[in-house]
């Protein structure tokens, strides 16, 4: 028997596995996806990302295969420069931003886990965790099987099974009234298109924003990201508008039109790009103040099971929740550990990691209205002018320090001030 059941084999759920093999805890996958599933799109892995691939031994590898930067340009909707942020910084933080395609991140730490002999069982999927005693949890799959480890570590997305019994009347994913369409497309495939812009860029428009991203290693390569406003839709819905990439490709070249005053490159990528690269992303958050532990503190939750965000924010807590609930496990796990201390210690975690994502959650949310369509001309000239002064004023870190320069590592000092130390407690 694994001492750690992960249920997500998604980027947190693998992450967490790596960690613990590191730390000497077994552990074992259960995904719901077969393993021939593909992860479609990019995603953005800012320095706090990127530090804990590389403290599990991933991100030399991962580096050349993505498109590595430090600032963002912030334009308006013509393509005129309003500022440059930085999002990652060799100097500030020894890593840089880096765009990357999920499935080739997706695809490196499952490798990884194949060549330790961690196990990962695909077509797995969960429907609850069945029961829960002082010693282990039990979780049970829709094919009959059930499986009881140490602890369950619900990490399966924002629609979290896991989840229900942890927090059994907890609040809804809460849709932010935004949605997303993301593409791919080649710049040398635009020979006739002025493509001469600042890559990449974050374009804020009167209908939207629009998003262009380097995602190969030699900038060719982009991918985008249109933002909207859009009504809400059941799940099922949701599922069947991705699925329908004509209507994504209707949807977002009306948005943006060709005869727009969108620049030339954003026109093109919206009307040429193949419309199965299109993909939808629907806004939701989930709030992060609830629970992430089981009362006997041996079912948890990381990454969005916990804290579901906008595709625009989640990525790098997720990493960070893997990381530090893997050195939280160790501390738990060490030879001379009292376990009647665990429950204490997972609460000094789960408060450690509620505090930071709250405040990630509130400083990449606050500015969501700059994503949304501008009701006149004034409405959007405040709004290029709000982010031009605010950035003049607050410089091109545009206040992400602390959230950039996290070590993983500071919640042992978080479990250290306990004065629990599992190198002098006593076995029961």
């Amino acid at each position: 028997m694994a001492q750690v059941a992960i249920i997500g084999g998604g980027l947190s759920g693998l992450t967490l596995a790596l960690y613990l093999h590191k730390s000497g805890i077994s552990s074992a996958v259960y995904e719901a996806r077969p393993k021939d599933f593909v992860s479609g799109g990019n995603i953005a892995l800012s320095p706090n990302a990127l530090r804990v691939l590389d403290h599990i031994g991933v991100y030399d590898t991962l580096r050349p295969q993505g498109f590595a930067f430090e600032s963002v340009a912030f334009l308006n909707g013509r393509g005129g420069l309003l500022a440059k942020v930085l999002n990652g910084s060799y100097e500030e933080y020894n890593y840089p931003a880096l765009r990357i395609r999920r499935t080739v991140l997706r695809g490196e730490l499952i490798r990884q886990l194949e060549l330790l002999g961690v196990p990962i069982h695909y077509e797995k999927k969960c429907a609850g965790v069945r029961e829960e005693t002082d010693t282990s949890a039990t979780v049970e799959f829709e094919d009959g099987e059930t499986v009881t480890a140490e602890f369950v570590i619900g990490a399966d997305g924002i629609h979290s099974r896991v989840r229900s019994f942890v927090r059994p009347n907890g609040s809804k994913p809460v849709f932010q009234g935004l949605a997303g369409i993301s593409g791919t497309y080649k710049l040398s495939d635009l020979p006739d298109v002025d493509t001469d812009t600042h890559y990449p860029c974050m374009l804020f428009g009167g209908n939207g924003s629009f998003a262009v991203m380097p995602a190969s290693a030699d900038g060719d390569e982009v991918s985008y990201f249109a933002t909207f406003e859009v009504e809400e839709r059941p799940r099922e819905e949701w599922a069947a508008l991705d699925a329908d990439k004509e209507t994504l490709a209707k949807m977002i070249k009306e948005r943006f039109p060709i005869d727009s005053s969108w620049p030339e490159v954003v026109r093109a990528l919206c009307h040429r790009t193949p419309t199965e690269s299109l993909t939808l992303w629907p806004f939701y958050l989930l709030s992060a103040k609830e629970s992430w532990s089981s009362p006997s503190r041996r079912v948890l939750l990381i990454g969005d099971a916990t804290h579901g965000m906008p595709p625009t924010a989640s990525g790098a807590t997720s990493f960070e929740d893997a990381e530090t609930l893997a050195y939280t496990l160790a501390h738990i796990k060490a030879p001379l550990f009292n376990d009647s201390a665990r429950p204490q210690v997972i609460q000094a975690w789960e408060d450690h990691r509620k505090d930071r994502v709250s405040k990630i959650v509130d400083f990449t949310t606050q500015n969501g209205d700059l994503r949304k369509t501008s009701t006149s001309f004034i409405h959007q000239w405040i709004k290029e002018m709000t982010i031009w002064a605010y950035i003049k004023m607050v410089g091109p870190h545009m206040g992400c320090k602390w959230m950039y320069s996290y070590h993983g590592e500071s919640v042992r000092a978080v479990l250290g001030r306990l004065g629990i130390d599992e190198s002098k407690a006593k076995a029961q």
